[in-house]
């Protein structure tokens, strides 16, 4: 197929996130659970919804040219892709798509320019005290939220259990670790170790623990970390500036024995021009949390700063590397960044 013209590839970049856009519409509307085995037409599917058939044709026709479902005349059969954003599927995206096209991000995205000229996260424009506390005051979003990190966690928890060896260990504690997914996946896979799970008060209260689990309480900014053999920071680092995730490590390296690992959990940003995951997730830290995605050599300077020695990456078949890290002999400094507004 012959390249098209300058103009319409400027065309087709400038209007590119329109199929994304239909892909939210399309999760939110649960389109893909009203599709069952038999084929249906739009018409069917957006009664079964509550919506307009002719519309919805359209918007299926344009992500279908992404293998989001498929049409066989006037009706609509499911592809893969359009399985897994069906509630019931055992790799459901569905919560991790409406998450992406929601009111908070999709408006962060409309304020890039705040970004652009501020080097501030645009979502305070929306939310002026930050991601934490808006979710706080709208828990319908928030439990969107938690089921779009718990869907977004199920690939990398299979990928990182396969390629790491974590029985060597006898404590591993997961840092800010949410709803204990990964912890409990390490420890399915050590049967002999015994896993601590650190985070928020609010977030620890919520939490059933499995067997061989601990919760802890905390503020990783402000109180005292657990002692282990390894720590699991997963998908943490990005969401903060240097100067926080420095201040994260040091938290970490004071509690740490000599002999533990730290175990980041990150996509690692390639420092050449092809597309990559992790640059467009490099874009969701800026808009939303003041964050941002690194490169290794980066990831080196960031875990010196906070007294660890990157030793080696472990690629995993996800887009999440595992930065394995060793503590470094010597002084610490005292913690002295504390937790700001910006998440």
């Amino acid at each position: 197929m012959p390249e098209l013209p300058l103009p319409a590839q400027i065309m087709q970049i400038a209007t590119g996130y329109l199929l994304p856009r239909c892909l939210h519409a399309v999760a939110e509307a649960g389109i893909a659970d009203a599709l069952g085995d038999a084929p249906m037409t739009a018409d069917a599917l957006a009664r079964a919804t509550g919506k307009r058939g002719p519309a919805l044709h359209r918007i299926l026709r344009l992500i279908a040219t992404a293998g989001v479902f498929e049409s066989h005349g006037d009706h609509w059969t499911h592809t893969p892709l359009s399985r897994a954003l069906r509630d019931d599927h055992p790799q459901s995206m569905r919560a991790f798509v409406r998450m992406i096209g929601d009111h908070l991000n999709w408006g962060a995205v409309g304020e890039l320019d705040h970004a652009l000229a501020t080097g501030r996260p645009s979502v305070e424009k929306l939310a002026p005290d930050g991601i934490w506390p808006y979710f706080q005051a709208h828990p319908d979003e928030a439990r969107i939220f938690d089921a779009a990190m718990t869907a977004k966690s199920q690939e990398t928890i299979a990928a990182v259990t396969t390629v790491y060896d974590f029985t060597r260990y006898g404590t591993i504690a997961d840092i800010a670790g949410g709803r204990g997914h990964l912890l409990a996946a390490a420890l399915s896979a050590a049967p002999q170790a015994e896993g601590i799970l650190f985070d928020q008060a609010d977030v620890v209260a919520a939490i059933n623990p499995t067997s061989r689990m601990t919760l802890a309480a905390g503020d990783f900014f402000k109180d005292a970390l657990p002692v282990a053999d390894a720590y699991l920071l997963s998908n943490i680092l990005h969401d903060w500036a240097d100067a926080e995730a420095t201040s994260i490590l040091l938290a970490i390296r004071r509690a740490a024995p000599k002999h533990a690992h730290l175990l980041v959990l990150e996509s690692i940003l390639p420092e050449t021009p092809e597309p990559h995951l992790s640059k467009t997730l490099d874009i969701i830290m800026l808009t939303m949390t003041g964050g941002k995605e690194r490169t290794r050599a980066e990831y080196d300077q960031l875990l010196s700063a906070g007294g660890f020695r990157l030793d080696r990456v472990v690629a995993t078949t996800s887009p999440v590397s595992i930065i394995v890290g060793t503590p470094v002999e010597g002084a610490i400094p005292d913690l002295g960044v504390a937790q700001s507004g910006a998440t």
